[in-house]
């Protein structure tokens, strides 16, 4: 394709870092860019990364769908399913990600931003879902993903006027997790994933399976209470028990 759009990783301390990088076109999801983000998280995962922070290069996250890739057409359908590959890929990720969002995250954008586990914006981020005003109904799947995490009435304000959020606006929706200065968001994403890298790496993936799990609609939690057993008798847990311990007697 044309649009040769990519995304640069980055990976230090056991955090890798992907910048959406087309600052050009304010990040738009082109296939191709999506294709490497699909990619590059699919590395991280190999290299058993500890958190995954996700951004966007210049003055935005994401202008939502590349234009370019659009035909008006059903055929557009294919970005629907290339947004949702990324969002499946970010959602069984076995560590957390957190998306730090400074300017713009629109359409698409949106829905891989609601993907991380926190989403950490700067004052100047907005946020906006314009299908409705493109004569487009979005993904399903994708809407019934949110309800599990917005109210009914922020998903009303977003999908039926096309409301645009500001930062403070998305924070008291529910829509941020942490709210922080212009331009700090990867900064604080960073002291985020710091802490959450200092957790023993099955604790994190388990509790983030079952929170999936139950944003999903599951009713069963077997397989999560063997694993819970299980991290219950692993060696790593021990150790860490017997050093809490031993610093409570001193």
């Amino acid at each position: 394709m044309a649009n040769t759009a990519q995304v640069s990783s980055t990976t230090s301390n056991n955090v890798c870092e992907l910048v959406l990088d087309n600052p050009g076109r304010k990040n738009a999801l082109s296939y191709a860019l999506l294709d490497d983000l699909n990619k590059k998280l699919a590395a991280a995962r190999e290299d058993a990364v500890r958190a995954v922070i996700l951004t966007g290069a210049g003055d935005a996250f994401s202008a939502g769908a590349d234009f370019s890739d659009l035909t008006g057409t059903i055929d557009d359908l294919a970005i629907d399913d290339a947004i949702e590959q990324v969002v499946q890929q970010i959602r069984s990720f076995p560590a957390p990600v957190f998306a730090a969002v400074d300017g713009p995250c629109m359409g698409g954008a949106i829905d891989i931003a609601l993907a991380c586990d926190l989403l950490v914006a700067s004052e100047k981020a907005v946020f906006e879902m314009p299908a409705a005003r493109l004569g487009l109904l979005y993904n399903p799947s994708a809407i019934r993903r949110w309800s599990a995490r917005l109210s009914s009435l922020t998903l009303r304000r977003m999908l039926l006027l096309s409301e645009r959020f500001t930062a403070a606006q998305a924070f008291q929706a529910g829509i941020v997790s942490h709210l922080v200065e212009d331009g700090s968001a990867p900064e604080y994403s960073r002291e985020l994933a710091g802490r959450s890298a200092q957790c023993t790496p099955d604790a994190i993936a388990g509790y983030k399976g079952v929170l999936v799990a139950i944003e999903n609609g599951e009713t069963n939690l077997t397989v999560w209470e063997k694993l819970r057993k299980k991290t219950l008798e692993s060696p790593e847990r021990s150790e860490r028990v017997a050093r809490a311990k031993e610093s409570r007697k001193n």
